[in-house]
């Protein structure tokens, strides 16, 4: 945890949630249950979001992995 860059993992964070979304939508386009209500339900966006959040954990913790070991 010494190493957990917060400002990298919220930005990180803030990236992937759209990215998740986008890919959701096009996944329900493919297969025809293309609803927006249930896309943008509270239920859906917060597996999203923890989606988002633990994808963000892990891409901090593993550049400041690769970080130390070039040092």
């Amino acid at each position: 945890m010494k190493n957990f860059n917060f400002k990298k993992f919220i930005i990180t964070s803030i990236i992937l949630l759209p990215i998740l979304l986008v890919i959701d939508i096009a996944y329900d386009k493919i297969f025809k249950e293309l609803d927006f209500k249930e896309t943008f339900a509270m239920k859906n966006l917060f597996f999203k979001i923890a989606a988002a959040l633990v994808g963000a954990y892990f891409y901090v913790t593993y550049k400041n992995d690769d970080d130390k070991e070039k040092q």
